[in-house]
């Protein structure tokens, strides 16, 4: 008879808990337990306090790096971007002058004087927020401008006399305009573009990041030793450690946010936004060129057929980058009267007379102005726009002072924790 194997009925060892792994681990450190959290609550109070301070500065950096784009990026682009309009506003004007022998209409001349003072404005806000590097180009504004008007003086006051000279004047001062001024202040806006590009570079740059990765370790750090002190004292939470962790923890939210908050909010401002004000003000520029192309082909009496020609070009382009854009009917209403109208009047039907008045005072007049108005509109809304996107960068900003106020509340809890247990122990 087979005799049954013994059954072994012993039962297996249990597993060893969390707390029983923490203390394993805390008792490997060759410190008495009094040394080692009085070195826990010095080490971690340290890192802690270290990474706040580490964290404001950064905000502080990242605030004054927002506020600097704004005045020396934002703020002079818009500028450059003004007086340019304006100067192309303030040309198309003067260039009526073409047409009525130096004596515009009182409406007309204001609007001429209203938008060179506008040019000149702009180009005064440009150089009170100016960098330093960019005094040759105010500087080269500044000659221009008056050079320019000086131009359209001398140009209007030889026509008031009958003197032909008067449109070499008006073309020495367009010249000036398209081949000095505009490309300057496209310069000056194309600078302060830059600066509001490397401005969201550096806001979600390294430097933002290695304070994010500070307050991360400063937060481990504590977590490790909050570990050490539950397995030494074979309890596994301490109120005081648990608070300090949730102030740590909350410092490294609050910042991270703040940061991915601003860099995107400058990076939308330093493309999206921007292109679109940069496209709605080429509109309103193209619109005051398509004026003074119109009025250089009025002026040439019957042989402006290439100057027509290149109104319309300009005028379908211009369309063709408009698709969508509620500035698109406007403008090809003007474009549609010049053509339809004006140029048939002129070269058709050899009415010079008759298409000099529909430019000066009827319905290309009134048909420039509505598109004049839109795309200037469209100007305004865009850089409320871009202004917005500025402001919403800086107000998702952390203040300096409260990673620090943070920082003293996780340290001072983690010390006074740790240094409650220390005092059990001698």
């Amino acid at each position: 008879m087979a005799v049954d194997a013994a059954v072994d009925t012993r039962a297996a060892a249990p597993a060893p808990s969390i707390l029983d792994t923490l203390e394993q681990a805390a008792w490997r450190i060759p410190l008495s337990t009094r040394r080692l959290l009085l070195a826990l609550a010095v080490g971690v109070a340290s890192a802690i306090l270290l990474s706040s301070l580490a964290a404001s500065w950064v905000a502080a950096r990242n605030g004054e790096t927002i506020s600097d784009a704004r005045a020396t990026g934002l703020d002079v682009a818009h500028a450059a971007t003004e007086l340019r309009t304006n100067l192309a506003a303030a040309d198309a004007e003067a260039a009526s002058t073409l047409l009525s022998g130096g004596l515009e209409e009182p409406e007309t001349r204001e609007a001429y004087e209203s938008n060179l003072a506008a040019a000149s404005a702009a180009l005064t806000d440009a150089a009170l927020t100016a960098r330093d590097d960019d005094r040759a180009d105010i500087e080269t504004l500044a000659v221009g401008l008056t050079d320019y008007a000086g131009l359209v003086e001398t140009a209007r006051a030889n026509s008031r006399q009958g003197f032909p000279v008067g449109a070499a004047y008006l073309n020495q001062a367009r010249v000036l305009a398209r081949d000095d001024l505009v490309p300057t202040a496209d310069h000056l806006r194309r600078v302060g573009e830059q600066r509001v590009a490397r401005a969201a570079n550096s806001v979600g740059g390294p430097v933002s990041a290695i304070a994010v990765v500070v307050l991360l370790l400063a937060l481990v750090v504590l977590v490790v030793s909050a570990a050490v002190i539950a397995g030494r004292s074979r309890r596994l939470t301490h109120p005081a450690l648990l608070g300090a962790t949730v102030a740590a923890l909350a410092a490294l939210v609050v910042v991270t946010a703040g940061i991915v908050a601003q860099s995107r909010e400058l990076r939308s401002a330093a493309t999206t936004d921007i292109d679109a004000y940069v496209e709605a003000n080429d509109a309103a520029f193209t619109v005051s060129n398509l004026r003074v192309t119109e009025i250089s082909a009025v002026a040439a009496h019957g042989s402006g057929a290439p100057l027509y020609d290149d109104f319309s070009s300009t005028a379908a382009d211009l369309a063709a980058e408009l698709e969508g854009n509620p500035t698109l009917a406007p403008v090809q209403a003007y474009a549609a009267v010049v053509d339809d109208e004006v140029r048939a009047t002129d070269l058709d039907s050899g009415d010079n007379q008759a298409a000099a008045e529909n430019t000066l005072g009827g319905a290309s007049l009134d048909a420039f102005q509505a598109a004049d108005t839109a795309t200037g509109d469209a100007v305004d809304q865009a850089f409320v726009d871009l202004r917005d996107r500025f402001d919403g960068a800086a107000d998702a900003g952390v203040h300096p002072a409260l990673p620090i106020v943070l920082g003293v509340v996780a340290a001072g809890l983690a010390a006074a924790g740790t240094l409650a247990r220390a005092r059990r122990y001698r």
